[in-house]
Parts: structure tokens; C-alpha cells; sequence
């Protein structure tokens, strides 16, 4: 690789990176806003309130590791080495939703509309993550991986099979929090899944169609978006 292609490569990672950590902040936001958190980060929530000993980053690097291992069931030899990098995401994204948690004890919602507009705004910035990520074509997270390779075996859209694993999770989450708390959308004094959830799984897609121009325009300079 040349100097110009190593240049390049480093700065679209660290792009994606910039985008993980605002789609670790709309989490965290969701986590604190207590109507309900995103689809994909039901389970690592449900599992932090049984075993909070663990955090819900190590749990969100854990369910990615699990994402990982269906992939490889699903691809076999067309898994390639190079997508063990997601483990290095998941690892620097779970980092990330801890941090962002931590950072967050001034957020105290109080009232369903504060907590909705505070979930809205988690959505807004979530999308804006997820567009810098897709754009830069660096880290790609094990959930959309698994997304992927299910499209790519079931040759049916990524879209339909996102949605699918979405609904999977979320009712596997359920599930999880009924045997452990006999509450199917959570402990009793936080909420896993709810309004919120609904809330993430709608918006995002849908505010996605206007930051994925917006981010385009932001990167339209860049020599790896040319």
C-alpha cells in the first residue's frame, strides 16, 4: 500500500469510529431514558440487570462474539480471517457504550415526554452513527454481520433479514427477562423493552434517509469516498 492508501484507510476507520461512539451515545441515552432500549441491545441489557457485575458493554462484546460464532456456522469456509475485526468493534464498541453510561448521570429524564423526547433524540443521533459507519466501509458490527451472512444463505434483501433478527432478539429478550424476572420487559425497575424500543426500531431507518445525505455531503472531499 501506498502513503495516499494508508492515509486513506486510517481516516476511514477513524470515521466509522466517530460513528460508533454516537450510536454508543443513542444507546446509552435509550438505556437512560428507561421506556425501552434498541432491538439489538435488548439482550447485553436484559443480561447487565441479572448479572450486573458485568457491564452492558462486556455483555454487548459477548452477544457480538455469539453473533460471530452463528456466522461462522452459517459461511463455513466463506467466512474470511478478515472478519474477525469485528470482534476488535465490538470490543472498542462496547468500551464505548460504558463510557458513554458513565458520562450520562446528569441525564435524569423525569415524565413520559421528557423520556420520549430524550429517545427521539438517541434515535436522531444513532442514525447519524450508523450513517458514518456504512459510508466509511471500515468496522462493520457482528449483529449486521450475522444479518448479512443470513441474507446471503437465505439469498433474500439484508433488509428483510435486519428486521427478522431484530424481532428474534427482541423476542428472545423478552423470553429472557420473563425467566429471570418474571416481567417480560424487565426487572420491574428498568425497562428493557417498551415504547422506546418500538420508538428505535422505527426511527432510525427512517431518520437514516435524511442523514445518509447529510453525511455524504460531509465526506464528499475525502479521497475514499470519491
Amino acid at each position: 500500500m501506498t502513503n495516499k492508501e494508508i492515509a486513506s484507510t486510517v481516516d476511514r476507520y477513524l470515521f466509522a469510529t466517530i460513528g460508533m461512539f454516537l450510536s454508543a451515545v443513542g444507546i446509552a441515552m435509550t438505556i437512560v431514558s428507561n421506556i425501552g432500549t434498541a432491538p439489538l441491545s435488548c439482550p447485553s441489557y436484559v443480561m447487565n440487570l441479572r448479572f450486573p457485575a458485568v457491564s452492558v458493554g462486556t455483555w454487548t462484546l459477548i452477544v457480538n462474539c455469539i453473533y460471530m460464532l452463528i456466522q461462522l456456522a452459517l459461511l463455513r469456509k466463506q467466512f474470511k480471517a478478515a472478519d474477525l475485526l469485528q470482534v476488535v468493534a465490538s470490543a472498542i464498541f462496547g468500551y464505548m457504550i460504558d463510557i458513554s453510561l458513565a458520562g450520562m448521570g446528569w441525564l435524569n429524564p423525569s415524565g413520559m415526554p421528557a423520556r420520549i423526547g430524550v429517545t427521539v433524540l438517541a434515535c436522531f443521533i444513532s442514525a447519524i452513527g450508523v450513517s458514518m459507519e456504512v459510508i466509511a466501509r471500515a468496522w462493520m458490527l457482528s449483529a449486521e454481520m450475522t444479518a448479512a451472512a443470513l441474507a446471503k444463505v437465505s439469498r433474500k434483501k439484508f433488509s428483510s433479514m435486519k428486521i427478522a433478527m431484530d424481532c428474534t432478539v427482541v423476542a428472545l429478550s423478552i423470553l429472557a427477562s420473563l425467566l429471570f424476572f418474571r416481567n417480560p420487559w424487565g426487572d420491574g425497575q428498568y425497562v428493557v423493552i417498551g415504547i422506546g424500543t418500538v420508538l428505535c426500531a422505527v426511527l432510525i431507518g427512517l431518520m437514516m434517509k435524511l442523514t445518509d445525505p447529510l453525511v455524504a455531503r460531509l465526506v464528499r472531499r475525502r479521497a475514499w469516498n470519491s
